[in-house]
């Protein structure tokens, strides 16, 4: 079954070149395919965007094609025929077919076109920073442009032929790649054979559900990029739709969804990150090829995700990552526990929203900095994590045994109610903020570090308190007055949440709920495909409808239902 290619873009493991269905800037809700680049980050008002995509019948007329996408081609099917596009390595689409397709340049300050010293066009978007050379093959290439003082204008080329056509094009920031294009066939039996070999490695999940499980695993393979530039490591961004990122802590869940396929890639989504903590331990909020921001940060989840990967995956901590994780996850944890509390005897919070990952969530509806339960949750994990790693050096795993029992200390001094765990603003920790939302249940990941009467009490109240919907745990509770179907963070359900709260169920020995939240959501999944999330009330997907978190998430449950897990 094909994917949906106004939602599902069309890409490879290992680039940044995409195809997508956008909105045409000016054209008042009008929507077409661009060939994108997505390098530089999603700031950008261009997403990317090179070149809108027209298809061409036998006459040269624009039609409007059906589209059919599968992960090894995106075929455009037009009257009398149809036209293949196939992404071959590196940064190259292949193309063939009957008719023609046009690609013209979207056009921004200083784009031209110049011959290169071998005869050949090449079209330089300059804004987006790339180059590329279009050749044919067979049938005809025509590349037009007008030269105007200092660039290029109404730039464009079409592919061709009376009976068939094909060609290819190179995409490249300096030099062209010195290696020469090989045939559609042997791009198209590559990348085929590549996608194959991926999705076999996959934890299988519910034969029932064998094309959503295609979708995941497409998804995880496609929305990774290549090293270079700030990304020291090949990186596997949220979406090749508007979230051109990697950030530090989606990284976690999606080491989570590759460890099992890709050990290696799975390492490199916690090392890109930690490549850029700052001396004093900060994480960055977001990396891509261009830029490393550090206006935000992300959670502490590091930790409590490395030990699931290596519970999962026995031997995934190899000595070499082992040094290098402790050595990050102790600098990170020592940022929190030095820079964001006022001292030894408090906790430590958030400054804003997006730091603790629920960006505009209700326990942020009056400011910051704001003390929350999950933050020394995840510490109190890391630092057992680090004990676990530190298994030869006793002394320094008593020392963070240590860090974690103050910490969990001061969680149930300061933040248990006697019914929940609250949020508390850190200038006026008195003020009652809103509890409905699904952040009280994050110590249930603690197991047994948390008092029986404590855990009965939380499931008791997630249980009843109008969080978990047809479709999955709510972010905001669907009684509580702040919610909104399409609120971000105040209602809709979301993978990574899903996934903490299911881990923690099963940590409190509740196999039964957590069985029954990890149906829901492949079940959510199934219906509306893996958006950035989705409406708690009716299952709707959500924002982009690419993630690949939502994909990671459903690989492990899904696996968990097949295999009689929780």
């Amino acid at each position: 079954m094909p994917f949906d290619i106004a939602h599902i873009p069309f890409s490879r493991r290992g680039c940044f070149l995409t195809l997508s269905i956008m909105p045409v800037p000016g054209a008042d809700g009008e929507q077409a395919l661009y060939l994108r680049f997505v390098a530089g980050g999603d700031e950008r008002p261009s997403l990317g965007r090179l070149c809108r995509v027209d298809f061409l019948d036998a006459s040269g007329n624009p039609t409007k094609p059906a589209f059919e996408l599968a992960p090894e081609r995106l075929t455009a099917r037009i009257d009398g025929g149809e036209i293949e596009l196939v992404m071959g390595q590196g940064e190259r689409l292949h193309l063939r077919g009957t008719g023609g397709v046009r690609f013209h340049l979207e056009g921004s300050r200083y784009d031209y076109l110049y011959r290169t010293p071998r005869g050949e066009p090449c079209l330089v978007a300059a804004v987006e920073n790339v180059k590329f050379i279009p050749r044919a093959d067979l049938g005809s290439l025509e590349v037009t442009g007008s030269w105007q003082r200092d660039h290029s204008e109404k730039v464009s080329f079409t592919f061709s032929g009376a009976r068939s056509f094909e060609g290819n094009i190179d995409f490249f920031r300096t030099v062209p790649p010195a290696d020469r294009p090989g045939s559609f066939e042997e791009a198209l039996a590559g990348v085929s054979s590549e996608f194959v070999a991926w999705h076999e490695r996959m934890p299988q999940g519910h034969v029932d559900q064998a094309e959503t499980h295609r979708l995941a695993s497409y998804l995880l393979w496609a929305n990774t990029v290549p090293s270079g530039g700030a990304l020291t490591r090949p990186a596997i961004y949220m979406s090749k739709n508007h979230m051109i990122n990697i950030w530090s802590w989606d990284n976690a869940f999606s080491a989570l969804g590759v460890a099992g396929v890709d050990p290696d890639l799975a390492f490199d989504q916690f090392a890109v990150i930690f490549d850029h903590q700052d001396a004093s331990g900060l994480l960055p909020d977001y990396v891509n090829d261009r830029d490393v921001l550090f206006a935000f940060t992300k959670p502490p989840v590091h930790g409590w995700a490395v030990s699931m990967i290596e519970a999962m995956q026995p031997g995934f901590l190899t000595p070499k990552r082992k040094a290098y994780l402790s050595a990050a996850i102790a600098r990170q944890i020592d940022y929190w526990l030095t820079h964001a509390r006022a001292g030894d005897d408090a906790l430590p919070c958030y400054f804003h929203g997006n730091d603790s990952g629920w960006d505009n969530s209700t326990f942020f509806a009056e400011g910051g900095p704001v003390i929350t339960p999950d933050l020394p949750v995840f510490l109190i994990l890391a630092c057992d994590t680090l004990a676990a790693l530190l298994e030869d050096d006793e002394a320094r795993a008593q020392e963070w045994r240590g860090k974690a029992d103050r910490l969990q200390a001061m969680l149930f001094r300061d933040l248990w109610t006697g019914e929940t765990f609250r949020a508390r603003l850190m200038e006026d920790p008195d003020r009652n903020l809103p509890d409905q939302n699904l952040i009280q249940f994050m110590p249930l990941l603690l197991g047994e570090r948390l008092p029986r009467d404590m855990a009965e009490k939380l499931v008791a109240r997630l249980a009843d308190g109008g969080f978990i919907t047809q479709w999955g745990p709510a972010t905001e509770s669907v009684d509580s007055p702040f919610y909104e179907d399409d609120g971000y963070w105040r209602g809709p359900i979301w993978a990574p949440t899903t996934l903490l709260i299911w881990d923690g169920l099963r940590k409190q020995g509740e196999m039964e709920m957590a069985r029954t939240i990890a149906e829901k959501f492949c079940s959510l999944v199934c219906k509306s495909g893996m958006a950035e999330n989705f409406d708690a009330r009716s299952g709707r997907g959500l924002r982009d409808r690419a993630f690949a978190w939502t994909s990671a998430v459903y690989i492990l449950l899904t696996a968990s239902l097949s295999t009689n897990q929780p």
